[in-house]
């Protein structure tokens, strides 16, 4: 059964705290103190699910616990208690982070709708963290993943979908027919299809279903702010289980009118970004859940699939030469090269781009033309190539050019030729990126440090009320250097301080170093170490120790970065099984044949009956927050890609051990000295 939530209650009226702790214990486990330093303490050795706090304490007042809690606990919800006249201090504490206040005298029906309200948000934030590391497995495996559904009602549906998109017909029917096929899958009964629009960089409707459909399909939606603005800047996709208590969106207008405040967003993104879904108002009134996003998502990847097919194979106009427009009059810099990226033709717009106006492009190469890095002429050849084996479209990221002393940022798209019959023929459009990424790289750069301001400021405080403590008791040390055991008291209180500041360091670290996809290839000891050091600081906030002893020889095999998401919802279910402390120890071994990997963690351990079941999709043995049941599955797929395997062994009140074997024959890299 799953626990009851752990509530810390702050106040230094100790009729105060029996009072609360009397209204929750019947639903909750309650602990209590009389002040931020004794709350500090607790929240050091304990796993709270959420922090009540009175505003007015003597010493240190409520509002510093605030800061104390999102800095060092971001994940737990604080709520804080206040007389009417400190109205300001608790408005001001919900701009620091806290999730709601509360006036007194408490109310028991209000208290307990905020504490419900509380925890529901403390449960979809974590829900959210726990989709991006299911979502990064689900990516590496690509549309593979439909094959975790295979033989299942959902496979059947996406099956019959595909099949008849493949007989052809009108976008916007088969656009309709997704929509049909979303509610028989996830029941939403509101539902669109927007195609993103680059020219004017705004959404247009393609299809929808439900009311309202009809004004739905005819809006157009820019792409700047929103919610679809969100999903544009993010490229993942989105779930709202409530949108009230969602803190992204809370203040979002909402175009249409809908039941419900769940929704999802399923981004369309292949070879460029092609639109969104968007899925609204289940039938039965539910929030949608983590298996609806997945269903979501695998709907999108296929539709994604349909749009780039239909792209592949739309015919142009046969001609041997540009138009008189196109060559004199757009202003996009267009190329016809042949395989050999020999110019066939060029447009004005690109000779004037590439400050060859006069000199003329045609039968030159059109590479040095272009004064791109080492770096990017590498990246843009092997697109090239990559496009004339599977005449797929194709979009590189802005490259450098350099032309003179002048620099400039290009876009290249990769199309096929003009005349569809011919392979070796290859359509080239350029663009002048330069404005646009620079700006980009401007907001990056001010995001980023607007983010460190605000952590910086946060951690200014916290560092310097340790750090004055730290000087006053190493003065003092000094004033008694002939008393020892004085002197030794004082040190003791320097580094408790100075252990305060490590925390907030560390925070700090933490919150400039978020979770990031690995590198395409790399050595199996740096895929480990990496997942490894990226879940400490979970590990630490929860009290597991983690014993990291991995044979040396991982560093000379070569793999690919999916493996990189095997061991981080390895490590994530292990910490998730020790939500009170524990330990993780991580070993492996190496012989001729194989490698062998393994996680033994000392949570509660697994019944035979869930062993038989952990690698069915869907099944979890988490409920609410992480239950979405596809990590192990996705651990699985990958690992077969090597010829490698996947084994779980446990015993209740034993522990789970995890191993990952793989075939050495199947991985890249060499035994060296």
């Amino acid at each position: 059964m799953r626990p009851k939530p752990w509530i810390l209650v702050v106040d230094d009226e100790q009729g105060i705290l029996e009072l609360v702790q009397d209204l929750l214990s019947p639903d909750y486990l309650v602990d209590t103190a009389t002040n931020v330093k004794e709350a500090q303490a607790r929240l050091q050795n304990g796993s709270y699910d959420l922090v009540l706090t009175d505003m007015v304490m003597p010493e240190i007042a409520g509002m510093e616990l605030v800061k104390y809690v999102r800095l060092h606990h971001p994940d737990i919800p604080v709520i804080v208690f206040t007389g009417y006249a400190n109205f300001q201090d608790a408005v001001t504490a919900v701009k620091l982070g806290a999730f709601d206040y509360l006036p007194k005298p408490i109310q028991t029906e209000i208290l307990r709708h905020a504490i419900h309200r509380a925890l529901e948000f403390r449960r979809l934030s974590l829900m959210q963290r726990d989709l991006e590391f299911v979502f990064q497995g689900a990516e590496a495996l690509g549309f593979q993943a439909l094959e975790l559904l295979s033989d299942t009602p959902e496979a059947a549906i996406l099956d019959r979908l595909r099949e008849s998109a493949e007989r052809g017909g009108e976008l916007r029917d088969i656009a309709q027919a997704f929509l049909d096929g979303a509610y028989e899958l996830l029941q939403a009964t509101q539902s669109s299809i927007f195609l993103f629009d680059p020219n004017l960089n705004q959404f247009t409707g393609l299809a929808a279903r439900g009311p309202e459909a009809e004004a739905r399909l005819a809006a157009t939606v820019p792409v700047t702010g929103g919610i679809m603005g969100y999903v544009v800047s993010q490229r993942r996709p989105l779930l709202v289980a409530d949108i009230d208590l969602d803190q992204r969106f809370s203040i979002s207008h909402r175009r249409f009118h809908y039941k419900s405040g769940s929704f999802m967003l399923i981004p369309l993104a292949g070879s460029r970004f092609w639109g969104v879904i968007n899925l609204t108002d289940r039938e039965d009134g539910q929030a949608f859940s983590a298996r609806d996003l997945f269903l979501g998502w695998l709907m999108g990847r296929l539709f994604v699939e349909i749009l780039e097919q239909r792209e592949s194979r739309r015919e142009l106009e046969p001609q041997p030469l540009f138009s008189p427009l196109l060559k004199e009059h757009i202003p996009l810099g267009v190329a016809l090269v042949d395989q050999d990226f020999n110019v066939i033709q060029a447009n004005l717009a690109l000779e004037r781009l590439l400050g060859q106006r006069g000199k003329g492009l045609t039968g030159r190469k059109l590479i040095p033309a272009l004064g791109l890095s080492a770096a990017d002429q590498e990246l843009l050849e092997q697109a090239f190539k990559r496009f004339l084996d599977d005449q797929e479209p194709k979009e590189l990221p802005p490259l450098k050019s350099s032309q003179g002393d002048k620099i400039r940022f290009l876009g290249i798209k990769l199309l096929p030729s003009l005349n569809p019959g011919d392979a070796s023929q290859v359509l080239l459009l350029v663009e002048d990126m330069s404005e646009v990424e620079h700006l980009r790289q401007r907001l990056h750069l001010y995001e980023h440090l607007a983010i460190m301001g605000k952590l910086s400021l946060c951690v200014a405080h916290e560092l310097n009320n340790p750090l004055d403590g730290i000087r006053r008791y190493l003065s003092l040390a000094q004033m008694k250097k002939d008393d020892p055991r004085e002197v030794d008291r004082y040190l003791g209180e320097a580094i408790k301080g100075l252990h305060k500041m490590s925390l907030t360091i560390r925070s700090l670290l933490s919150s400039a170093n978020p979770l990031k996809a690995p590198r395409a290839t790399d050595s199996l000891l740096n895929l480990l170490q990496d997942a490894v050091k990226i879940m400490m600081f979970q590990a630490s906030d929860q009290r597991v120790q983690v014993e990291f002893h991995p044979p040396g020889e991982l560093r000379h095999l070569t793999v690919e970065g999916d493996l990189y998401h095997v061991f981080i919802n390895i490590i994530k279910n292990a910490l998730q099984a020790m939500p009170q402390g524990g330990r993780l120890e991580i070993d492996g071994a190496v012989n001729s044949q194989q490698v062998e990997i393994a996680f033994a963690d000392t949570g509660p351990g697994l019944t035979s009956q869930e062993l038989t079941q952990i690698f069915q999709p869907f099944y979890s043995t988490k409920e609410g927050v992480q239950g979405l049941g596809l990590g192990l599955p996705i651990c699985r797929k990958i690992l077969e890609r090597y010829g490698g395997q996947l084994t779980v062994q446990s015993q209740p009140g034993h522990g789970t051990t995890v191993r990952i074997i793989l075939p050495k024959s199947g991985l890249g890299g060499s035994f060296g000295s």
